[in-house]
């Protein structure tokens, strides 16, 4: 989940925050989350309406309305995906990325969170897999059908939902904190080796995926009111309008490990 990051850490007061803390003597993920939103409050705004988030999720959205249907494989070929029931889910998996970088090569303005927005889709596809006890490798696309079918409820979309946005905003965290790592590294402070540095990636991980599920119980709701209505399609700008609320849930729940 690491990114290559080009540029140095910003100096500014806020980022100089993230970066004591991430000196302290015991590193807390919480913490450093909470400074993080925040010193990047700007730009994390401006994903409230980002055309890449929006259509990776929006693809997870269509990929359980096909589950539920009689044709998965119709259903999913509008999309511009060309795959059969018995192919590996694996060559579904490459065929959705490769879509998304496509589609995604139209909104430049992303910048690194088109390329983080496609990590967390793949992810969510995986670890949906993985959550019906299957591997990527050996599964069929039945298979992952069978897994997004089960998603398509509106408890299970709530899971799928936090997948996502847990993932998006774990990668998120690590694309500004990153950079910070080498430097923060001290005999005196908690990142005193690679080990400590590793332990605290996982956290900061942990942290956001479990913050994420503050959007469940929403997305829930929302695919009910959305998808209920004669199985009828959700368009881009539902989905948007999703995705700002969504983000705005989450960026708020992230804020809260200092008060």
């Amino acid at each position: 989940m690491g990114h290559t990051i080009v540029g140095e850490f910003p100096r500014t007061r806020p980022w100089n925050r993230v970066f004591d803390l991430l000196q302290a003597p015991e590193v807390s993920p919480g913490l450093v989350a909470d400074a993080t939103v925040r010193a990047a409050g700007s730009r994390l705004s401006q994903l409230r309406g980002d055309e890449s988030l929006t259509y990776c999720f929006w693809l997870l959205t269509r990929l359980a309305a096909a589950a539920r249907g009689p044709d998965f494989e119709a259903d999913v070929g509008r999309l511009g995906l060309d795959v059969q029931t018995s192919d590996h889910a694996l060559a579904l998996v490459a065929q959705i990325n490769e879509r998304a970088r496509e589609e995604l090569g139209h909104f430049p303005e992303s910048g690194p969170f088109g390329d983080i927005a496609i990590n967390a889709l793949r992810s969510s596809l995986t670890d949906t897999l993985g959550a019906q006890n299957r591997s990527l490798f050996g599964s069929s696309v039945e298979d992952l059908a069978s897994a997004f079918r089960r998603h398509s409820t509106a408890s299970q979309f709530g899971e799928l939902a936090t997948r996502f946005f847990g993932a998006f905003y774990a990668q998120t965290l690590r694309y500004y904190v990153d950079r910070a790592l080498p430097a923060a590294m001290s005999p005196t402070g908690g990142l005193r080796t690679l080990a400590d540095v590793s332990a605290f990636q996982e956290g900061l991980d942990r942290h956001a995926r479990e913050s994420a599920w503050i959007v469940a119980v929403y997305a829930a709701q929302w695919w009910v009111k959305h998808q209920g209505t004669q199985g009828a399609l959700i368009g881009r700008e539902e989905v948007r309008g999703f995705t700002a609320y969504a983000l705005t849930k989450l960026r708020r729940e992230l804020e809260g490990a200092s008060r």
